[in-house]
């Protein structure tokens, strides 16, 4: 979806349904960023992902100014009246939320993630990576980067919204910046995660949902929870099987000749990831994937073709979703992925219309 805010075009997808939380990327990434958090986000919030302008499928515009973005971002939350937000920003997104709950009302809860103040706040090898990377493309993303922002203690004292400013112990923003943000902003809360860097818990798996989900007090169901011994194992064998179908998905379209079904097999295979997040979590026993369907499948479509082995990858998800059938009264978010299964055997099957 797109909406018209001061003079540009900015692109937004929408999740699930209840209190509005509002994820906004970094630098030259776009909504996307999130998506393996959002598959679990979506379930309590309706989640507004968002394409800074000059990124993802927003307007693209000549020059970049943080200003500009949170000005965006005010106006995106007028013109959609959401209210009571939860805001997470990461990296510039974090940069822009400062920024926003300097001037609206609108934002409940602010999380920024790895938001430094000044250009001088990150690691000197990154300043210098965008420096050269400037000097070749004059990319107004990396122009931005080496010249702003320029917040100052004193403009972070204004923001009266609960705060949590989050970072990673191996982050690349100076951690002086972020404790500095936490201490400026009154009543703000620090949390530093440990052994985790600018990205990982970002951007990598669930990470970030349960991180959100902590913060505003939602305990997922059954999350945590003990199970019996032939519950972990029935658990651990459908992570096992979904992890195996990401490499199975990935390798096949490695291998395929039209570029639809390539890009078909990779979405797919990013929601068998999703899939085998969830499971982890029950279990949380991380898994590998078994190698052999990554080369069998890729060597049958050599060998018999599309039109014999698709039937025989999509009657797999539909006998995976008939699995997990049994299981969903005491795992109801289960359910999901059971659907997910049944429009997957659709999806494979479709590729041969």
């Amino acid at each position: 979806m797109k909406i018209n805010v001061n003079g540009i075009e900015m692109y937004y997808e929408k999740y699930g349904e209840g209190r509005p939380l509002v994820l906004v990327h970094g630098n030259s990434m776009d909504h996307t960023a999130f998506k393996d958090s959002i598959w679990l986000l979506r379930r309590h919030f309706a989640v507004y992902a968002v394409d800074s302008r000059g990124h993802g499928l927003s307007t693209k515009v000549d020059e970049l100014h943080y200003s500009d973005m949170a000005d965006d971002m005010v106006a995106f939350m007028d013109q959609l009246d959401l209210r009571d937000v939860v805001y997470f920003g990461h990296s510039d997104g974090a940069i822009i939320g400062l920024l926003t709950a300097m001037r609206t009302d609108r934002i409940s809860l602010l999380l920024p993630g790895s938001a430094n103040l000044t250009p001088e706040g990150v690691v000197p090898w990154l300043r210098a990576g965008v420096k050269a990377v400037y000097s070749l493309t004059k990319d107004p993303k990396m122009l931005m980067m080496l010249t702003e922002p320029n917040i100052t203690p004193e403009e972070l004292a204004t923001i009266k919204v609960p705060t949590v400013v989050i970072a990673g112990s191996k982050d690349i923003v100076d951690e002086k910046d972020t404790r500095l943000i936490a201490e400026s902003i009154p009543g703000a809360k620090l949390r530093m995660l440990e052994g985790e860097g600018h990205i990982s818990y970002a951007a990598t798996g669930s990470h970030l949902a349960d991180i959100i989900m902590e913060e505003v007090g939602i305990r997922e169901p059954g999350a945590g929870g003990t199970l019996t011994a032939p519950q972990k194992k029935i658990l651990k064998a459908a992570q096992q099987g979904e992890v195996d179908a990401v490499f199975m998905y990935e390798k096949l379209a490695e291998v395929v000749d039209d570029p639809k079904d390539k890009e078909a097999f990779l979405r797919l295979a990013g929601d068998e990831a999703r899939h085998a997040d969830v499971f982890f979590r029950y279990t949380g026993q991380t898994v590998r994937a078994n190698p052999a369907k990554g080369l069998i499948i890729p060597a049958m479509y050599r060998t018999i073709g599309k039109e014999k082995l698709y039937p025989i990858i999509a009657k797999g998800e539909y006998e995976a979703a008939e699995k997990y059938k049994n299981i969903i009264a005491d795992f109801p978010e289960v359910e999901e992925v059971m659907n997910d299964e049944v429009h997957h055997g659709d999806a494979v099957m479709g590729l041969l219309k």
